[in-house]
């Protein structure tokens, strides 16, 4: 509490008041105490996300009023997976913004499930994320269906990029792949080795680099294997696919420069449609 008072620059007993304040007028309390110091309950938690998502409702809607006083059209608050930032990412954020300059750019960078809570909290007015996810409730706008790629210094690739004859290799997984592998390889007859299995591709491939063995990875995420000292090939397992996918709560209620983005998303479809979400 002392730290926090600091931070606030105010005296410690005034913020230790507010702190019983706020939980009179909320019938609940917010704070175990230990001493001189405070750790959530669980209710402290469910309101402490909830006010994390008030103040960035507060905060888009005055950036989005002060930008009809300047001519400016607002901020895009857009959440992208760390695949798509290196290939598709730079393409739409500069079409995008050639197109509408007056729209100041917020980019967040997560995984597709961190996504997903993020946009549900409307911590984030668009998510571009990849399959599989599971969000119904949520308004789809399928951009792009692409292969799995098998990736590794040269000499370290089999001639045919087939699950059986990657069989007994050492392999480096990004981890939510591995469940889905593992099942492929399995119905395949072929035996999965993992090597090293890691949150994110960009780290997955950074270890196939260093030869610690065959990095399996969406399409996407390795535009340029030469530049990483790498080749690559697709596994030869159609089924073995992810789609990327741009997400929001509704698109009648976006925010315009959310809105300004969806649409030019829907120019860059590849393999399908727009789809809505799912009506009660």
């Amino acid at each position: 509490v002392t730290g926090a008072a600091e931070q606030l620059a105010m005296s410690q007993p005034p913020l230790t008041m507010q702190l019983h304040n706020l939980e009179a007028e909320l019938g609940c309390a917010l704070f175990a105490r230990e001493g001189r110091r405070l750790r959530l309950t669980e209710a402290g938690a469910v309101f402490y996300r909830r006010a994390k998502t008030i103040l960035a409702l507060a905060e888009a809607a005055a950036g989005e009023m002060a930008g009809h006083g300047t001519g400016r059209l607002g901020t895009l608050r857009l959440g992208t997976i760390s695949s798509v930032q290196g290939s598709m990412l730079p393409d739409w954020a500069a079409a995008f913004s050639a197109r509408y300059p007056q729209v100041r750019l917020e980019l967040h960078t997560a995984d597709t499930y961190q996504q997903l809570e993020a946009l549900r909290a409307g911590q984030i007015d668009v998510a571009v994320v990849r399959t599989p996810f599971s969000a119904p409730e949520l308004e789809q706008l399928p951009l792009a269906l692409e292969r799995m790629l098998a990736a590794a210094l040269p000499g370290r690739l089999p001639p045919q990029a087939t699950l059986e004859a990657l069989s007994h290799r050492p392999l480096v997984l990004y981890r939510r792949w591995e469940r889905v592998l593992q099942a492929q390889f399995e119905a395949a007859g072929a035996v999965m080795e993992v090597r090293c299995c890691s949150d994110d591709a960009q780290t997955t491939l950074a270890l196939a680099a260093r030869g610690l063995g065959i990095a399996v990875v969406p399409a996407s995420a390795l535009p340029d294997p030469a530049a990483l000292g790498l080749e690559a090939r697709v596994i030869d397992a159609p089924q073995l696919a992810t789609r990327i996918v741009a997400l929001c709560r509704s698109r009648a209620l976006l925010p315009r420069p959310a809105a300004l983005f969806w649409d030019l998303l829907a120019q860059w479809q590849t393999d399908a449609p727009v789809t809505r979400k799912s009506e009660p």
